[in-house]
């Protein structure tokens, strides 16, 4: 065999793959029913859970969690307006009646229907584990429900219930995922765990493990399948391929078939006996490690020049922030919650039904008071969310989304260039001018600064590229500043610079330990232009020995200086002391950048941080 029987025999040996097929195939009984292949099998353990009065015992539990539920999602503002959602937290749903397969006036079944006579609810369920949906099917079911509850005071919810989040095609229908019922699921279980019925625990247990799978819920799995992944990638490619024919026209596996088609027969016999004595496992390892939306968005994160930290590559929704929000959270304040990477904003691409790739902009869970102000700041500049967004309690709010038409979803590099299509849009980049210009007028108010004018946004938004920084802006900064030629050096995106403190400070602490732009000393200046239109003044200690560093940092907290733990490790690198950012107005204008360029440099924060490093180098000198 051609192809690496060796590398099919590692497989065997990998502790990863091992652990991953132990967790597969732990014994669960709804997998030997086939429960978590089919649907309607799905839709019959609702039916079960929704209804108060059935043998879980639990009320109605699970029907009031999922009707809070559909008010938390960030996708249903704006929907059921009117409805008071938390009332139903306190009635009573012990006249519930839960039906399934019901037949409409055209002949179409809905999957769950929820009638509670003595609330006047009713919920229209659409139930899609795998499936999708059919032509004109959901304005059918909301018809038959209008048409059956007519009574004076019914509310009907139509409920579109998915494993992916696909949005419904009738925008009437609220959205809830199969990830909202697992935490509900969950979270019963957790706080009633001790009084739970054992058989009702256990059912449901196993229940959950069915979900997780589905999701992709399990952590510790994914981490295992992408090791498994990275390390036999031939080998799982070659075991899942000898089986599938389906991705004969990718190609990147066209090779990989032609080895295949060259097997005798006793060959194809042992690839066929191998794969299916670990079908489950070869499949999660082979969908997970080539998922094509996930290695799609680590090309385009480091195209894009992306840090590590700025972003996440997750499974079904990989989602990054600007490098600079960082810069916000002084501003802006962290959220109150885990969310995302931590920040204020997050943004995130995932797939959609009909083959279209959606990017999203969301403000989390951060202080009411900053929240409520960005918001209002953001309005006045255009830009548009459910007005629901600013009342105090809510914690997600869509500023953003747009989608894209993917050619050909089994391509990497079509799916790379439908990311760089939203990511580059003007509308996209508008939002981000708009995002900074925000929290810049946010910073300015705190610190008593210049305000910026509305004409100077609307100039600067109706730039939808930003120009290089000019060298003339950058020769009248030094010259102002008496920065001679051999203490800077141009370049169109990052001109940096350095001052005599800083020389000094290099005559006791020696130079960076490897090559640091074209420096290589203790510190250095660069400005920056931000892809929202602003320009960034950023002062950074460098790589020095590990004791040289250490040392001129203690140095530095002495004076008040802080500093994070990772900094001070003797391995640290690149630690930033100082960045401030300004909207540029007129790229074009250098007399207008140069300016700005000393605003940033003179700023009465940065002068105090650069009277430290001026009395630790002249402490220095004299040593």
């Amino acid at each position: 065999m051609t192809h690496s029987l060796e590398q099919i025999a590692q497989l065997e040996h990998s502790k990863e793959f091992a652990r991953l097929h132990q967790k597969f195939h732990q014994f669960n009984p709804l997998k030997v029913l086939r429960v978590d292949q089919f649907e309607i099998r799905h839709s019959n353990i609702l039916a079960w859970l929704l209804n108060p009065n059935e043998t879980h015992q639990l009320g109605s539990f699970f029907l009031k969690k999922l009707l809070t539920r559909l008010v938390m999602r960030a996708e249903n503002e704006g929907k059921g307006d009117g409805i008071d959602f938390f009332s139903f937290l306190y009635s009573s749903f012990h006249d519930a009646e839960v039906s399934r397969e019901v037949k409409t006036h055209t002949n179409r079944m809905i999957d769950l229907l929820v009638h509670v006579p003595s609330q006047k609810l009713v919920l229209v369920i659409e139930n899609k584990f795998h499936a999708g949906e059919s032509n004109g099917q959901l304005v059918d079911y909301l018809a038959y429900a209008k048409a059956e509850f007519q009574e004076a005071g019914y509310t009907v919810l139509p409920i579109f219930l998915t494993l992916a989040n696909d949005e419904p095609s009738d925008d009437s229908y609220l959205l809830l995922g199969y990830e909202d019922v697992l935490e509900i699921i969950e979270q019963q279980l957790e706080f009633s765990k001790e009084t739970i019925a054992d058989a009702i625990y256990d059912f449901l247990s196993f229940y959950i493990e069915v979900l997780k799978e589905q999701l992709v819920h399990d952590a510790e799995s994914v981490e295992l399948a992408l090791t498994v992944y990275e390390e036999n990638k031939n080998a799982i490619d070659f075991l899942f391929l000898s089986q599938n024919d389906n991705f004969k026209k990718q190609a990147v596996y066209k090779g990989l078939y032609k080895q295949l088609a060259k097997l005798d027969e006793s060959e194809k016999t042992a690839l066929r006996k191998i794969y299916e004595a670990k079908k489950k496992t070869i499949d999660f390892v082979f969908n997970i490690g080539g998922n094509v939306i996930r290695e799609a968005f680590l090309d385009f994160v480091k195209e894009a020049d992306m840090p590590e930290e700025t972003y996440a590559a997750h499974i079904r929704f990989p989602h990054f922030v600007l490098p600079d929000w960082f810069d916000f959270q002084e501003t802006l304040g962290e959220p109150a919650s885990a969310y995302w990477l931590g920040q204020a904003f997050i943004i995130w691409f995932e797939r959609q039904v009909g083959e279209r790739l959606k990017v999203t902009v969301e403000v989390g869970p951060i202080p009411y008071e900053e929240r409520l102000r960005l918001l209002t700041e953001l309005e006045k500049r255009g830009v548009s969310f459910q007005q629901s967004g600013k009342q105090e309690g809510k914690k997600y709010t869509r500023i953003y989304t747009a989608w894209t038409d993917v050619g050909d979803w089994a391509s990497k590099q079509e799916v790379l260039k439908s990311m760089f299509v939203l990511y580059d849009a003007p509308e996209l980049n508008d939002l981000f001018r708009k995002i900074a210009e925000s929290v810049e007028v946010m910073g300015a108010a705190v610190e008593e600064v210049e305000e910026i004018t509305e004409s100077k946004l609307e100039k600067v938004l109706n730039k939808s590229t930003v120009p290089p920084i000019p060298k003339e802006a950058f020769d009248l900064f030094c010259a102002t500043h008496h920065i001679a030629e051999a203490e800077r050096n141009y370049h169109w995106r990052n001109p940096s610079f350095v001052v005599p403190a800083f020389t000094r400070i290099e005559e006791r602490y020696g130079m960076s330990r490897f090559d640091w732009w074209w420096h290589n000393g203790a510190l250095l200046f660069w400005f920056d232009q931000l892809r929202d239109g602003r320009l960034k003044l950023v002062l950074e200690l460098g790589p020095l020995q590990g004791e040289d560093r250490v040392a001129l940092i203690s140095e530095l907290e002495m004076l008040g200086v802080t500093f994070k733990a990772v900094s001070k490790l003797r391995t640290a690198a690149y630690t930033r002391l100082y960045s401030n950012t300004k909207v540029i107005e007129d790229w074009q204008d250098a007399q207008q950048v140069a300016e700005e360029m000393t605003k940033l440099f003179q700023h009465p924060r940065h002068q105090e941080l650069l009277a430290k490093i001026e009395a630790v180098s002249m402490s220095s000198s004299d040593i």
